[in-house]
């Protein structure tokens, strides 16, 4: 049995990287593949679908100018000739030779694991350390009463057709059956799009969409919405939509492209790997429950797109460089759809960004194409960028456009997203005239002057919406102000005002009721939660100060949770960097988020203060709270307990005033709830 330290299974584009990144970094590698190295996106998917728009649009380009003739028929007969080239062209450095030199073992063949660490192929075992599943996805299929094989078409069998259909009927109006659509059309296919939507391009923005849905109106592509194909007659499709009516479609081809299926490897379940209908289960890290084992690209419960495998591939290689030290950012996924115009988006729609923020919270700028001088001169004006930004600040928040170049552009929006970019910053750089890249600038010049006519509307909502914090923390602080004005006109430390606070408390007939009312509200003046706990064993004993202090502190807790709640507000948080994160994970997983913090000491405010103003769920939190703070009061009232209440008032902390069986206990609590923690971790 062979042994190496990475295992790839999957040769496509995130395999692909991940193998060679770890064979650059030292390591043993295994890459599996069985059938096509490269995968779907060199040979079946994104290559040779971009190659036969690019052959199209030519094509279409010529007819324009000279007119139909024999040299353009001709051209036009070349098209899968030239996509075959070009799959040939790129697959000249994705040779198993190739990968031999640099290191890596390429072994053909059906992965199957068999193990925690250890896959078959064939009649041959191997071990790994570390295994990347990147085995991709397959197309989607339908049944269709009378739809005979021969007749469909998938991405898997379309590029090797001789030409296209005279009359095509694609199933689906995604970014697949859209380009294809075109392609079609372009190369004189009498076209036909079906979907489940009411629209062409129904997850874009709507003014991107309808660019496109008029450019494709223009070219007689025909499109019915809100319909399914539910009979082919004598390759006759019978459609029917939502209100009843009925279309018959007479094709030659039908390319399905209605989504795809993840191609999960045999044996998950002995490697305790799980998975759904939507692929392998991953955590942020893309690491599977088996956590020697990573799932990337469209085989994982993630985005499926070839650049997003890519980026996350890189993103394995360095957790494994690092042995687990580095983390997974996530960032924006920028989205394109190569159609004539192009579409592209990145961040939130429109629809997205009210519901996060508020309608009163963002601007929508449009942008039409027909405003800039490159569309003008290169007769491209069918074209509209969209931007949503914050309002004042100008943060961009979402890019969404149609239009040529639409993929290039998209560029400077994800990278405004990732690293928090305004319009103002944007608006404030020095473009090349005459390019397509003014079209941001525009966007700024737009958002400004928008931003300028609803400034003092703006500045007044602002300040409206933060009068009650201002209050609230104007009151909060003159309490603070006066209290520690009492404290320095009686000279006393913080320990000196709480001793005199317990004095009074036990003094009191209702000693407990009142110490369990300071330590509740003791979070509006910052005293120590820990000196009150360590303090009410010393003058309530072990059990009495145990029961009280549960009752205060997690009374505390509760009142400290509403104030980080009302200061957070309403807003859902980026989740975005390592503070997004680390957030997205509380919220995700509250109970064993706040459990985890509470058993390993973190500061007891700070849990509670953040808690709220990420508003992480309050039911889990009150729970985990009541739980999690258990072993931490009994560790530090056993330690108060330890102490004798009449040598401490006398001479502070001292030998003679400390009682070694309290300690022993607060340290064997102590050790217990780190061990419990790490245990929660794992």
């Amino acid at each position: 049995m062979q042994q190496f330290d990475v295992a790839v299974i999957g040769a496509g584009s995130g395999g692909l990287t991940t193998a060679v990144g770890c064979a650059k970094i030292g390591k043993r590698v295994l890459l599996i593949e069985r059938s096509h190295i490269g995968g779907e996106c060199t040979n079946s998917g994104c290559i040779p679908s971009k190659a036969l728009l690019h052959h199209a649009k030519s094509y279409a380009a010529a007819v324009a100018i000279s007119g139909e003739n024999g040299n353009t028929e001709n051209f036009r007969r070349e098209a899968f000739n030239y996509v075959r080239a070009k799959i040939t062209e790129t697959l000249a450095t994705e040779t198993p030779e190739h990968f031999t030199k640099i290191g890596i073992t390429v072994v053909p063949g059906e992965a199957i694991f068999t193990g925690l660490r250890t896959i078959r192929v064939g009649n041959e075992d191997y071990t790994f350390t570390q295994a990347i599943i990147a085995t991709g996805s397959s197309p989607r299929l339908i049944e269709i009463p009378g739809l005979v094989a021969e007749d469909i078409l998938t991405n898997q069998n379309l590029f090797d057709q001789d030409d296209v259909p005279k009359r095509s009927l694609i199933i689906g109006g995604g970014p697949i059956g859209l380009e294809m659509g075109q392609a079609f059309s372009l190369l004189g296919s009498q076209v036909t799009i079906v979907d489940t939507g009411a629209t062409l391009a129904k997850l874009e923005d709507p003014s991107a969409a309808n660019v496109l849905q008029q450019e494709f109106s223009k070219a007689g592509i025909t499109f019915i919405g809100n319909a399914h194909v539910t009979a082919v007659n004598q390759k006759v499709a019978t459609i029917t939509t939502t209100d009843g009516t009925t279309h018959q479609v007479p094709f030659d081809k039908v390319l399905v492209a209605i989504g795809r299926i993840p191609n999960v490897p045999e044996g998950l379940t002995t490697a305790h790997i799980a998975s759904t209908e939507f692929g392998i289960t991953v955590d942020r890290n893309y690491q599977t429950n088996n956590k020697r084992v990573y799932a990337l690209g469209d085989v994982a419960d993630r985005l499926k797109f070839t650049h997003q495998a890519d980026d996350i591939a890189r993103g394995v290689v360095a957790r494994i460089a690092t042995r687990g030290l580095s983390t997974i950012t996530t960032k924006a996924v920028p989205k394109v759809t190569y159609t004539n115009p192009e579409l592209a988006q990145v961040g939130l729609s429109y629809t997205e960004a009210v519901t996060t923020y508020g309608e009163t919270a963002i601007h929508r700028i449009e942008v039409p194409f027909s405003a800039n001088d490159r569309a003008r001169t290169d007769s491209a004006e069918a074209g509209v960028l969209v931007v949503i930004a914050k309002r004042l600040s100008g943060t961009i928040l979402g890019a969404h456009m149609a239009g040529a170049h639409a993929g290039e552009l998209i560029t400077p929006f994800t990278l405004a997203i990732d690293n928090h970019l305004s319009l103002w910053k944007l608006r404030r750089s020095i473009y090349a005239y005459p390019t397509y890249s003014l079209l941001i600038k525009r966007a700024g010049d737009y958002f400004f002057a928008k931003q300028m006519t609803t400034l003092r509307g703006d500045l007044w909502n602002t300040c409206k919406q933060g009068l009650p914090h201002l209050t609230v923390i104007t009151l909060w602080v003159a309490g603070l102000v006066a209290f520690y004005q009492y404290q320095s006109a009686h000279h006393q430390s913080v320990t000196e005002t709480t001793l005199t606070l317990f004095n009074f408390i036990i003094l009191s007939s209702v000693g407990p009721l009142l110490y369990i009312l300071a330590y509740t509200f003791r979070p509006l003046t910052f005293i120590p939660g820990t000196l009150m706990t360590i303090l009410s064993g010393i003058f309530f004993g072990f059990w009495g100060g145990l029961v009280y202090t549960i009752i205060g502190a997690n009374l505390s807790a509760l009142f400290a949770y509403a104030i980080g709640r009302f200061f957070g507000g309403t807003q859902n948080h980026n989740s975005t960097g390592v503070f997004g994160r680390f957030a997205a994970s509380c919220r995700t997983h509250p109970f064993t988020s706040v459990l985890t913090m509470r058993l390993i000491f973190l500061p007891f405010d700070a849990v509670n203060y953040g808690s709220g103003f990420l508003r992480i769920p309050f039911v889990p939190y009150a729970l985990a709270t009541f739980v999690g703070t258990l072993l931490g009061i009994a560790t530090f009232v056993a330690v108060g307990a330890s102490l004798s209440i009449s040598e401490f008032q006398a001479h502070g902390v001292n030998v003679h005033a400390i009682n070694g069986s309290y300690l022993l206990l607060s340290a064997g609590i102590f050790v217990t709830s780190l061990v419990i923690a790490r245990l929660l971790k794992k």
